[in-house]
């Protein structure tokens, strides 16, 4: 397994854990404190890391730091979102496939033509499982 896939396997195990954690939490604040608790939270997590961790040598841009602050500003959107979702009942399952299933394979769609990357048969198989599986597991009926 090469470093970039076992980072993103743990992201993932991160991400399950995360949307457990949001459902439990959901019904008991609203909505946007919940995302603010959320957020602050995590910014204070990402800063310690800041202060302790190794530095990279990647150059800073101020190009990178908006398109960061942007990328923030969309996190921040979808926490609160996914908060609304949960707490108005959408199951864990449910939700987490629509918002992340549905953002890989919109930017799986999107990067080719913004970043140039290609779009290979094997990607188009990719994003079309990614699809069929957010259909499936979105569209779920609950049992009494």
């Amino acid at each position: 397994m090469q470093p970039w896939q076992r980072a993103a396997c743990i992201a993932a195990l991160c991400i399950a854990l995360h949307y457990t954690l949001v459902r439990a939490a959901a019904n008991r604040l609203s909505d946007t404190l919940g995302a603010l608790v959320l957020e602050g939270t995590a910014a204070l997590g990402i800063f310690l890391y800041f202060l302790f961790a190794p530095r990279s040598p990647e150059p800073t841009t101020v190009k990178g730091v908006i398109f960061a602050a942007a990328s923030g500003l969309c996190i921040s959107a979808a926490s609160i979102l996914i908060f609304y979702a949960l707490r108005r009942g959408g199951p864990v399952a449910s939700t987490g496939t629509i918002v992340l299933g549905g953002g890989v394979a919109l930017s799986a769609i999107i990067a080719p033509f913004v970043f140039g990357e290609g779009f290979t048969l094997r990607r188009g198989i990719g994003v079309g499982l990614g699809l069929a599986a957010l259909v499936v597991l979105s569209t779920e009926q609950s049992q009494p």
